[in-house]
């Protein structure tokens, strides 16, 4: 089964920023503040290191294999069942990853702006969007997914501005009040819940106009340094407002732009926030919904390619329910400390197997 569709070098540029910033502006400062405290920007630089490293394992593979896909290729360098054996936890990780994405959403909803609406009323209707918009194509959500992200980018930008009179530089030192072993746990935070997932685009690249394969990578390596650089932008935003309980703000974002009160003319500003989170959010479940569907679509050979994504969507419904009936707080704590652990073995593991093999094979040659 090959899908027809195509994109430029500048289109699956961009839909990978969308994918690997998406809500993570607006969701990510607080956690990644908790872990790292004031040193949270060098973790954020350690991660842009080790992601680059990573992203340079994902662009060798397409170099090699510029038609394949990871399961393709897969099959080809290390055979079929040991690659059944990789799509197992990187399926699984899949659906975590995508029912969790919506599940933030409806999270904030019923805790920061509807809290008297069922969570689940949220997670449906999301994911319905979702499910919609993968069916019309890659080609034409990429489209519309330029113009959402640049809107939440802008509004973010707009927060950050406004909320300066605010802002308290004393409150970015010292930065290392505990050491440097909080920056390394920060690292492992953010380089393992949103940067880690970057491996996933494996399964996307092969859409790249074969006449724009040259110009993919530097697309590629601009749109994770911008990422980073949004990040630290932010998270100093947060905590110059905040000071020493900005870990403590799950949504850190909004409780800044809550902040934001000029001469009682700017006021109320929180709800930008709010759209941006939904929408980011939304953008960021589409792109991994389409992921998962065409990941088991490859793996069993399906001649449909739009036949499971329906289902797919309704199973990451149920997921998000079950992993929320939990409980809360065993929620946050299965994001911030055990997916990173997760994500090495589903995603980066198989990767860098993939990558030695390759490159083995190409010194045989």
């Amino acid at each position: 089964m090959k899908d027809q569709q195509q994109l430029s070098a500048g289109q699956m540029s961009f839909l990978f920023f969308t994918f690997i910033t998406g809500s993570n502006i607006l969701t990510i400062p607080g956690p990644l503040i908790g872990f790292a405290q004031n040193g949270s920007w060098l973790s954020v630089l350690l991660s842009l290191a080790n992601g680059m490293l990573l992203l340079a394992g994902v662009m060798f593979l397409y170099r090699k294999f510029p038609q394949f896909n990871l399961i393709e290729y897969s099959r080809k360098l290390v055979g079929k069942w040991l690659t059944l054996i990789f799509a197992i936890p990187f399926i699984f990780m899949q659906l975590h990853s995508t029912s969790g994405i919506v599940l933030d959403v409806g999270l904030f909803m019923t805790t920061s702006m509807m809290r008297e609406t069922p969570l689940y009323v949220f997670n449906l209707l999301i994911f319905l969007v979702v499910a919609l918009t993968v069916r019309s194509g890659i080609e034409n959500f990429s489209r519309m997914f330029a113009m959402l992200m640049m809107t939440v980018i802008l509004s973010v930008m707009v927060i950050v501005f406004l909320a300066s009179a605010n802002y308290h530089p004393k409150y970015l030192v010292p930065v290392l009040p505990d050491g440097f072993k909080p920056v390394l746990l920060g690292t492992y935070f953010y380089y393992g819940v949103p940067i880690s997932e970057l491996v996933l685009f494996t399964m996307l690249l092969p859409y790249v106009r074969r006449e724009e394969h040259h110009l993919l990578k530097k697309g590629m390596f601009l749109a994770l340094i911008v990422n980073h650089l949004i990040i630290i932008v932010v998270t100093l935003s947060t905590l110059m407002t905040f000071g020493p309980i900005a870990g403590e703000r799950a949504y850190s974002m909004f409780e800044v732009a809550r902040t934001i009160d000029l001469y009682e003319v700017v006021q109320r500003v929180e709800s930008i926030v709010g759209y941006s989170l939904v929408i980011s959010n939304y953008l960021k479940a589409a792109i991994s919904l389409y992921i998962l569907n065409i990941t088991i679509t490859y793996l069993f050979k399906l001649k449909d390619n739009q036949i499971l994504i329906f289902p797919l969507a309704l199973v990451c419904f149920l997921f998000s329910m079950i992993q929320i009936s939990l409980g809360q707080a065993r929620w946050v704590n299965a994001v911030t400390i055990i997916e990173p652990l997760w994500k090495a073995v589903s995603y980066i593991l198989p990767l860098l197997i993939l990558t030695l093999t390759a490159i083995l094979r190409k010194n045989r040659e």
